[in-house]
């Protein structure tokens, strides 16, 4: 596995070549092996194949829309649409759309209190251990992925053709791909690393 979080890419390419529904089985397990707060394992799956992802496309290029016609969530962020255009493109590609969702999350329209904010971000975390698990499973089985947040641009269309409780968190696109993807720069560990303290020596066991 730590190999497969080296190998790991962001893939925007597809061919048009269908998951074996046992490959996509062992991905989606490895999903639900994540860490959770206090194993409250809040993240529910909605998988969507075939036919079916025009829907989703439907759903995506109906948020744009409302998105562009200042009445989206966005709609105050326009520079970030032409991505999520990309995106709907590239999920229009994939064989495969995976939704993870938190079971445990409050709608939009409600107002949380300090306490109920700081659990549904200890919650969305959980979930996100459970799509880092999928991408990085599906990297394992020489399967492409994406994981993209730009599923908020049609957060209420999607909800509801989703039609599972709990709080849509992100999109996973999977497919084989025939296009290598180079890696991407990462920061140093000096830039992002801050150490307090020093070692515990050694000890003769």
């Amino acid at each position: 596995m730590i190999d497969a979080i080296y190998h790991r890419r962001s893939t925007r390419h597809f061919i048009k070549k269908q998951i074996p529904a046992d490959v996509l089985e062992d991905i989606l397990n490895a999903g639900i092996k994540a860490p959770s707060e206090k194993n409250q394992q809040p993240w529910r799956f909605v998988v969507v194949q075939g036919t079916e992802r025009k829907n989703v496309i439907r759903c995506m290029k109906e948020g744009i829309r409302r998105n562009r016609a200042g009445e989206g969530i966005f709609s105050k962020y326009p520079q970030f649409i032409p991505s999520a255009v990309y995106t709907t493109r590239v999920l229009e590609q994939a064989p495969c759309i995976i939704f993870a969702l938190n079971a445990l999350g409050y709608s939009l329209d409600y107002e949380k209190d300090t306490a109920e904010a700081l659990k549904e971000s200890s919650d969305i975390q959980s979930v996100a251990a459970a799509v880092q698990n999928i991408a990085l499973a599906a990297t394992d089985n020489g399967i492409g992925s994406l994981w993209t947040c730009d599923i908020y641009f049609a957060y209420h269309e999607l909800k509801a053709y989703l039609g599972v409780e709990g709080e849509p968190v992100a999109a996973m696109a999977l497919g084989y791909t025939d296009r290598e993807v180079p890696a991407t720069p990462r920061k140093p560990l000096s830039d992002v690393v801050t150490y307090k303290g020093e070692p515990l020596p050694e000890t003769d066991q």
